[in-house]
């Protein structure tokens, strides 16, 4: 497989992550409300991160954490300086990616005893480094101790710092790390680039037609999600001031709608080149769409559980959520349809 090829599905992957390691964040924080006043929430988000570090390496994984902070900078942030900006928004996901150092043991040893242990040193690794930012950010900002939680004003500032971050960390670690160990017993190759590994399927100038309608699809959908909502997202503005904090909030919503679209576009471009280069995969193309609208249908899950929780009116997310299942479901039926002609012509036609 050709250098371009790889860096190509290396962006995509990176992206397809991010989105859901945020929608995982989102979903996390809903159900975690009300525990931590101060923020932070329990949670498995880091797992979007830590099994791009294992298939890719640190550098693509420390840029799935950037892009999951930048998300959550985009959506709402409450900000005192830059530099509490920096160590509660964009390097606590970031630096989840260090655990990419130990990718090249865990490819390297055998035995699954072996890949597990790594899998424990890495997911330690990364949640430490998260803990460590967090830290840093609350004792350097948040160590008023008219503002700790849990009645715990007469602590030292130091201490509490450490116990409240761990409290919410310590779990997370722990649960990110079992589930990650059960992904890898149950489907090894999500930690590995199981795309690189699949042969492209060699396609004859009849079979270019059904690409060709599916790629026109991805761009028309795309750039008109894309448009609506990004100009909707813009509108969505609102700024509060809190003391001497300044905060801001966008339409959530919007975001996650847009950014679908943008990545409707990117997958239509792809597709379009591929062909064009005699070199394009329906599977791969065919499973990036579904892992979209899957993204899509998590964060409407998520949405309507947090509807239910503030006591609002859940009948839009309720739309959403039906006519996403329904194109869901649709997409996983033509993959598997096409799936099945494809593998019908080559034992036909070897």
């Amino acid at each position: 497989m050709n250098k371009s090829s790889n860096t190509i599905k290396t962006i995509c992957e990176v992206g397809i992550f991010a989105a859901l390691g945020y929608v995982l964040d989102e979903l996390q924080g809903i159900i975690s409300k009300g525990l931590f006043i101060n923020g932070g929430s329990i949670g498995f988000a880091m797992i979007a991160v830590l099994i791009i570090a294992y298939r890719r390496g640190w550098l693509p994984a420390i840029l799935t954490g950037l892009i999951m902070g930048g998300l959550d900078i985009a959506t709402s942030a409450y900000i005192l300086h830059p530099a509490q900006l920096l160590l509660d928004y964009i390097l606590p996901y970031a630096v989840v990616g260090l655990a990419g150092i130990f990718k090249f043991i865990f490819d390297k040893v055998k035995t699954k005893r072996q890949k597990i242990f790594w899998i424990c040193i890495g997911t330690l690794v990364g949640g430490l480094a998260k803990l460590l930012s967090h830290y840093l950010a609350g004792i350097i900002f948040w160590a008023d101790p008219e503002n700790f939680a849990w009645g715990l004003q007469n602590m030292n500032p130091y201490l509490y710092c450490f116990i409240y971050n761990f409290s919410f960390i310590g779990p997370s670690i722990i649960l990110t790390g079992a589930l990650l160990i059960v992904l890898y017993l149950r489907a090894p190759r999500i930690l590995t680039n199981r795309l690189d590994i699949i042969k492209s399927e060699k396609k004859r100038s009849k079979d270019e037609v059904v690409p060709a309608i599916n790629s026109a699809i991805y761009l028309v959908l795309g750039i008109t999600t894309f448009t609506i909502f990004l100009i909707k997202y813009i509108m969505s503005y609102e700024s509060y001031q809190d003391g001497a904090a300044f905060g801001y909030d966008f339409d959530q919503d919007s975001m996650v709608i847009f950014v679908c679209g943008f990545a409707f576009i990117v997958l239509g471009i792809i597709s379009i080149v591929k062909i064009i280069r005699k070199k394009y995969s329906e599977r791969v193309a065919s499973l990036v769409c579904i892992a979209i609208f899957s993204i899509s249908q998590i964060y409407c899950t998520a949405r309507l559980i947090k509807m239910y929780v503030k006591g609002k009116d859940p009948t839009t997310y309720w739309i959403w959520f039906a006519i996403g299942a329904a194109t869901l479901i649709f997409a996983v039926i033509f993959y598997l349809i096409r799936r099945r002609q494809i593998k019908t012509r080559v034992v036909t036609n070897p």
